[in-house]
């Protein structure tokens, strides 16, 4: 027998009364070390958030990216401090935005991976192939979470509660995954594209860094996993920015390596979308995590006068010339050849 909805906002009749969330003195200690530890932390990666804003010298994706997951992680914390607190009574209106909060916790960490990730994607369909591929199956799994968690945290029926009980972990581990193969695949192409086809052995600093620190992303999901065993479920909730906190700021410091590693290879970096109109250089454009990026490379050449019966050096043979002496840079003539001078990097 069904009996009319007391929670305010609810329209739904449930199968028993609503019963109030039992919160104990334990659960009060656990959760305010998390709640602690996401206000502190937090306060750092705000810092790292204004320095990336302001290298970004403008408001792109990226930018939106990080401050938005910055801003749902606190405000899912406080949410779930006030609750387990008793200064919010339950509603619908309360459990769909902490899930909404939840919501976008996810979906944005995993578009800051994907941004990440099209830095070696070398066209716009291919990026934009993956940016969709992973925003509409998160967008599915999320739809499937309202459909479930909300009815159960309403006390709708017993089924909602034993199905939210199952789902809520295997769409934990869904996730898990999803963001292991995002990773896994980026460090596959930096090998792939840079290191091996692309001769640049710098970047190996790079596969060692995120091979190590991947680690540490993942142990973050594999926390929020173990936390769902804890009685109260509201209290494991409060690790979920802690988590999503720490892997923002590791996402902004990966985004910083690639730049710095990019710099190091001899390539000089324009954190900024002006386009270039010299006609002789040769442009690359590319993003790397924090902006669009413009890698301009002009070649510069040098001209020399060459005279017969004297030894050249093993590049000139290269080039199908005989042996002639060096001398000093002249005007051009016609016996003389061209030979390639030190690159300069505009």
């Amino acid at each position: 027998m069904s009996v009319q909805p007391t929670l305010w906002g609810m329209y739904w009749p449930t199968e028993k009364p609503y019963q109030p969330l039992s919160v104990s003195r334990g659960d009060m200690i656990l959760a305010s070390m998390a709640f602690g530890w996401t206000l502190g932390f937090g306060y750092f990666t705000a810092l790292h958030c204004i320095r990336e804003t302001k290298r970004s010298r403008r408001v792109n994706t990226y930018v939106i990216l990080i401050w938005g997951e910055l801003v749902t992680c606190i405000t899912f914390a406080v949410l779930s401090w006030l609750y387990l607190n008793k200064d919010v009574q339950p509603s619908f209106h309360y459990f769909f935005w902490i899930l909404t909060m939840w919501a976008l916790q996810v979906q944005l960490l995993l578009q800051i991976i994907v941004n990440r990730l099209c830095i070696l994607l070398s066209t716009k369909k291919e990026r934009n192939l993956l940016r969709w591929s992973v925003a509409g199956f998160i967008l599915a799994i999320n739809i499937s979470v309202y459909c479930i968690w909300l009815p159960a945290k309403l006390q709708i029926s017993e089924k909602y509660h034993n199905i939210n009980l199952i789902w809520d972990r295997c769409e934990k581990s869904i996730y898990l995954i999803v963001d292991a193969a995002l990773n896994w695949y980026f460090i596959r192409t930096v090998k792939q594209r840079l290191v091996v086809h692309g001769g640049l052995k710098k970047y190996e600093r790079l596969v060692r860094y995120n091979t190590q620190i991947i680690f540490v992303s993942l142990a973050m999901d594999v926390l929020i996993i173990a936390m769902m065993s804890l009685h109260n479920d509201f209290v494991y909730m409060q690790f979920h920015p802690v988590a999503y906190i720490v892997k923002l700021n590791i996402e902004m410091s990966m985004s910083n390596l690639i730049i710095k590693v990019a710099r190091d290879t001899g390539i000089y970096v324009q954190e900024d979308s002006t386009e270039h109109s010299n006609s002789k250089s040769t442009s690359n454009v590319t993003r790397l995590g924090t902006t669009t990026v413009d890698l301009q490379v002009q070649v510069a050449r040098q001209q020399f006068t060459v005279h017969d019966d004297i030894e050249l050096s093993d590049a000139g043979w290269r080039n199908g010339n005989p042996d002639r002496d060096v001398k000093e840079p002249v005007s051009s003539e016609s016996d003389s050849v061209i030979f390639p001078g030190p690159e300069k990097h505009v």
